[in-house]
């Protein structure tokens, strides 16, 4: 990984480490939000359980699949969710 060049490998672990840093983030702000007594929505809000953890698995086109056969969404709301997560 010298000189800025990342493998695949490299790359994955990066947005997994991203990925796990906004989810603790996401975690901080609902806590503070309900201290304060202010509303949230996480963005995963009225998501299927199933379909988050395909996208915070990095599995995002599986993750549009099974949201659309869910919700019969279209093809463009699916990916709008799943991208938002």
């Amino acid at each position: 990984m010298a000189g800025g060049n990342y493998d695949s490998y490299a790359l994955a672990r990066h947005f997994e480490q991203i990925s796990e840093r906004f989810a603790r983030i996401e975690t901080q702000l609902a806590l503070l939000s309900e201290k304060l007594g202010v509303p949230y929505d996480p963005p995963s809000a009225g998501v299927p359980t199933e379909v988050v953890q395909l996208a915070r698995a990095g599995k995002e086109l599986e993750a549009i699949k099974l949201y659309r056969a869910m919700t019969n969404a279209s093809l463009v709301e699916a990916r709008e969710v799943v991208l938002g997560l």
